[in-house]
C-alpha cells in the first residue's frame, strides 16, 4: 500500500465529506422518521424527503453547521470512517492477492470487502454511534434528547451505557456492501471498457454509476439497521425493541414491510436519495481531486495496470487491473521523451524532469 497517496485519499475523503455532510444527516434523520410506518405504494416513506429535513433544519436557525452536529465529532468519526475502512480492505486484498501484475477479479473484491468490512465496521463503531445519535438529537422533545457536548462527552456516556459495540455488524456488512460492490465493479467496468474501446471519458462516468448504484442497493438496509441499533431506547418495560441487528432486520421486514398493509421493502430505503447523492458526489469529486493530486506529482492513476511502472521502477499501488493494451501506451508515450532509458530502474527520478 503507497502510504503517499494513502494519505492523499484520506485528505480527499475528508474534503468530500465536509462538502456532503448535510446529505448524510437529512439521510439520518429520514431514517429516524420512518421507524415504526409503512409505507404508502411503492416510494420513500409519504412526508419523509431529505430536501424538506435540510430546509427545516436550516430554518431552524444555527446556519450550516449545524449539519455538523459539533466539529470534533464529525472530523473524528470522518477521519475513522475513512482511514479504517480503506486501510482494512487493503490490507486483506494485500493478503489475498499479492501479485502486483493482477486483473480486476471481483472474487478478490468480494473477498477483501467481506473481511475489511467487517473489520472496519466493528473498529469504527464507537465513533459512528456517537455522531449518529448527534445528528438525530433535535427529533427528539427537550426531555428526551441527549445533549451530547462534544464528541468526548459523546463517548464516555456511550461507553456507561455499554453500547459502544452495538449494532457494529450492521455497521460492518454497511461497509462490505461499499467497498465490495463499489470497488469491484467500478474496476472491472474500467478494465473491461477500456480493453474494447480505448481511453474513453465515458468510461469513468458509467463505471462510476454502475459501481454506486450497486454500492447503495447493497449497503443502505444495512445502514438503515445501523442507525437503529444506535438510535434505539428503552422501551416502557426496561427493554430494548431490538436484541441484536438481525433482530432489527427481520423487524423491520415484518413490521415496516409487508405488503399486505400497503407496505414494501422500500422502508430499508428511507432516506435514500439522500444517500445515493452523497454517495455519487463523493466518488466523482474523489476521482478529480485524485487527478489534480496525479497531474501535480506525475503519477499514473491508481487503477491503471501496473505492469509498466513495476518494470520501470515506478511505486505502484495494489488495485490495477493489468490490460497489454496500455501497457504498449504507456511504452510509447514515455520512450519518446526519454528512450531506451525509459526501461531502467531509475525512470522514476527520470519522469521528474518530464
Amino acid at each position: 500500500m503507497n502510504k503517499e497517496r494513502f494519505f492523499a485519499a484520506n485528505a480527499i475523503a475528508l474534503l468530500t465529506h465536509t462538502v456532503t455532510q448535510p446529505l448524510d444527516m437529512a439521510k439520518t434523520r429520514a431514517q429516524v422518521l420512518q421507524e415504526g410506518k409503512t409505507f404508502n405504494g411503492f416510494a420513500w416513506q409519504k412526508g419523509i424527503y431529505g430536501t424538506n429535513i435540510i430546509r427545516e433544519t436550516l430554518a431552524a436557525g444555527g446556519g450550516y453547521k449545524k449539519f455538523y452536529s459539533s466539529w470534533d465529532a464529525f472530523f473524528l468519526r470522518t477521519i475513522a470512517y475513512t482511514t479504517l475502512r480503506v486501510s482494512s480492505f487493503l490490507y486483506f486484498y494485500d493478503w489475498i492477492n499479492p501479485d502486483p501484475r493482477r486483473q480486476a477479479r471481483m472474487d478478490f473484491y468480494v473477498y477483501a470487502g467481506l473481511l475489511g468490512g467487517i473489520t472496519g465496521g466493528i473498529l469504527t463503531n464507537p465513533f459512528e454511534i456517537v455522531f449518529t445519535r448527534m445528528q438525530a438529537d433535535e427529533l427528539y422533545p427537550e426531555q428526551c434528547r441527549r445533549n451530547y457536548k462534544n464528541f468526548a462527552d459523546g463517548f464516555m456516556k456511550v461507553a456507561e451505557e455499554g453500547a459502544l459495540f452495538r449494532g457494529a455488524g450492521a455497521n460492518g456488512l454497511k461497509f462490505v456492501g461499499l467497498v465490495a460492490a463499489a470497488t469491484g465493479i467500478y474496476d472491472s467496468i474500467r478494465e473491461n471498457v477500456y480493453f474494447f474501446f480505448g481511453p474513453m471519458s465515458v468510461t469513468r462516468i458509467t463505471a462510476t454509476l454502475a459501481g454506486t448504484l450497486v454500492a447503495f442497493a447493497a449497503s443502505m438496509p444495512f445502514d438503515t439497521v445501523r442507525t437503529r441499533m444506535h438510535t434505539m431506547r428503552p422501551l416502557p418495560n426496561g427493554k430494548y425493541p431490538y436484541s441484536n441487528s438481525a433482530d432489527c432486520f427481520a423487524k423491520i421486514c415484518k413490521y415496516e414491510c409487508d405488503p399486505s398493509k400497503l407496505s414494501n421493502y422500500g422502508s430499508f430505503y428511507s432516506g435514500g436519495q439522500m444517500y445515493l447523492l452523497r454517495l455519487l458526489g463523493i466518488a466523482l469529486v474523489s476521482q478529480y481531486a485524485l487527478d489534480i493530486y496525479f497531474d501535480m506529482n506525475k503519477l499514473p492513476e491508481l487503477w491503471q495496470p501496473a505492469k509498466y511502472y513495476v518494470h520501470g521502477g515506478i511505486d505502484y499501488d495494489i488495485h490495477n487491473p493489468y490490460t497489454q493494451a496500455f501497457d504498449q501506451l504507456m511504452m510509447r508515450q514515455f520512450m519518446m521523451p526519454i528512450g531506451m532509458d525509459s526501461t531502467s530502474p531509475n525512470q522514476k527520478e527520470l519522469l521528474k524532469g518530464l
